[in-house]
């Protein structure tokens, strides 16, 4: 039996910085999703994957700015009272300045990522992916989880 699978709803925090002129603008150009899946098997998203999230990223903070950015990860997907666990690491997170494949940066979306000097106007992109498993004893449906992103001036 399938179990189709839409993960997140992704929540995006913008910490800006004091007046117009420093400001983050974050877009989600995609949600995690992966798709249906057979009950007894797991799956997992890699970052380079179409059905991973993707956001794209800029600040206009004149010239340069250091950036934080967290992820708040859910441990599990629900529905109802159903849940399967899902995890995240370095093989599920990456980001670039470039929208494209090839040259990537991972990085653990459990821990803070620092993105050091980056020019204004300028884009970054963050890919998010994940795993799960699933067991015998889960009802099907649609399961869901919230990743909030937090972007901050350092």
């Amino acid at each position: 039996m399938k179990l189709p699978i839409l993960t997140t709803l992704i929540i995006i925090l913008c910490l800006n910085g004091t007046g117009y002129s420093q400001r983050i603008v974050t877009y989600k150009l995609n949600d995690l999703n992966f798709g249906d899946v057979f009950i007894g098997y797991s799956e997992e998203v890699l970052h380079t994957d179409e059905r991973a999230a993707k956001f794209y990223l800029y600040h206009t903070k004149f010239y340069r700015a250091d950036l934080l950015i967290t992820f708040n990860l859910p441990g599990f997907l629900t529905n109802g009272k159903d849940n399967i666990p899902i995890k995240f690491n370095s093989s599920h997170a990456a980001w670039s300045r470039f929208d494209r494949k090839n040259g990537r940066k991972s990085f653990n979306p459990n821990s803070p990522l620092e993105l050091r000097r980056t020019f204004f106007y300028f884009p970054t992109y963050i890919w998010l992916g994940g795993s799960i498993n699933t067991n015998y004893g889960l009802a099907p449906g649609i399961y869901n989880g919230t990743i909030t992103l937090t972007i901050e001036f350092l």
